[in-house]
């Protein structure tokens, strides 16, 4: 009897391993470096797919080109890449980054997020390689880059204008690129006096692309020089804490 109870005690203890060790291997964190290597790789394509490496390069070819023959195409065509600035550099995706490329797939982004579920991090399994933790927030920063951008934007321009002055020039001009393509092309019938349809579509694109470009750098230029390491801290902890706190949606 004892020999037999050895036997199936040892036999439990084989299956418990085996099925302790498969565990690991199937709901295993992926590697610290290929949530890099991802990362890194979504990176470069918001930024290589931005509104600023897209239309920027075709600005000398709009504002340059005078001919009289070719003024309605150049016109025209100010008007599609208008349209597309509008299309891109929406309220809740000022960045332009390459994701979301559209405001419908921006919103859903948004929602997916809201309704994320809290649990206040993982628990770590025991004989659980890894750190759970840190694989949670790598994940959550990787699905939700565009959006955690945002909400640095936010903060940044929030920080310059309560903290360092009201005349601080990342606010202003968030507010000066929206402004540039929410105003219509054509004149208004309430201020007949502002004859917006006089002016040419592309001086309004280049505009916007000014207002953008200088937005981006003194986007750098709030966080890396005039953020103290006290806010930035703060900054990063509460995008950690969030990216640690909410259950992936894939999980």
């Amino acid at each position: 009897m004892s020999s037999k109870q050895a036997q199936r005690n040892a036999q439990k203890r084989a299956a418990k391993k085996e099925a302790a060790e498969a565990d690991v291997k199937s709901s295993g964190p992926t590697s610290d470096v290929n949530f890099t290597e991802h990362l890194v790789e979504l990176s470069k394509s918001l930024i290589s797919e931005s509104c600023i490496l897209q239309y920027a390069p075709q600005l000398p070819a709009l504002l340059q080109d005078n001919t009289p023959e070719n003024k309605q195409d150049i016109e025209e065509k100010s008007k599609t890449i208008f349209a597309e600035l509008g299309e891109h550099l929406f309220w809740h995706n000022p960045l332009g980054l390459g994701q979301p490329a559209t405001p419908e797939e921006s919103k859903a982004k948004w929602l997916e997020i809201k309704g994320l579920e809290l649990d206040m991090g993982p628990r770590k399994k025991k004989k659980e390689t890894g750190n759970p933790s840190l694989d949670r927030i790598m994940m959550n920063v990787c699905s939700y880059l565009p959006q955690y951008l945002l909400a640095v934007l936010v903060f940044a321009a929030l920080h310059a204008f309560l903290f360092r002055s009201f005349f601080a020039c990342l606010p202003w001009l968030c507010f000066y690129q929206m402004a540039a393509l929410l105003i219509p092309l054509e004149t208004m019938p309430q201020v007949p006096q502002v004859p917006l349809s006089e002016c040419p579509t592309k001086f309004r694109v280049a505009g916007a692309i000014a207002f953008h470009g200088f937005m981006l750098l003194f986007f750098a230029f709030e966080l890396v020089w005039k953020m103290n390491f006290l806010w930035k801290f703060l900054l990063i902890g509460l995008v950690s804490f969030h990216a640690h706190s909410v259950k992936p949606a894939s999980a």
